[in-house]
């Protein structure tokens, strides 16, 4: 099924409301000028203008509101499910034993090579790089606890 921009657009910005709703009486952290609810208002807001964009560029197009393309395959379908939560399963029980960077790693490159089909080497890689840029952002710039587990002493020696 293929939804209009509109439709997208609305629920994207639909979505970053409700973050920024919710995101509202979080408080802030100590000695910090930013608090808690600091990222998800501006991942709403950004969803919030990113959706409406996309409501006029639907709107702006008169495509229908939505349209059945291709039937669906129920088997690839739910063996996707089940990978995606098989891996957030892993990482919880998972990551305070291993740490984030072991199991993000694993669970990025397997996903990668079971969706794309490109080989080990491009998953690897991807999952690589996905990892350090999140461990940065994260742990680095935002200051958000992941757990290094085995790799403390590298991280931090």
């Amino acid at each position: 099924m293929r939804t209009s921009d509109a439709v997208s657009g609305a629920m994207a910005a639909a979505l970053g409301a409700a973050l920024i709703v919710a995101s509202a009486d979080l408080s802030p952290l100590p000695r910090q000028v930013y608090g808690a609810g600091t990222f998800p208002k501006v991942v709403g807001g950004l969803l919030l203008l990113m959706g409406g964009l996309m409501v006029i560029k639907g709107l702006r197009q008169r495509q229908p509101w939505c349209r059945w393309t291709s039937k669906v395959a129920a088997r690839p379908f739910l063996l996707t499910l089940a990978a995606v939560v098989a891996s957030v399963v892993a990482y919880v029980w998972l990551t305070p034993v291993l740490g984030f960077p072991i199991v993000a790693f694993v669970l990025l490159s397997l996903l990668f090579r079971a969706y794309h089909r490109r080989g080990w080497a491009r998953a690897m890689l991807t999952a690589v790089l996905a990892t350090a840029v999140i461990w940065l952002l994260f742990a680095q710039l935002l200051h958000v606890p992941l757990e290094p587990g085995l790799l403390e002493q590298v991280l931090y020696p």
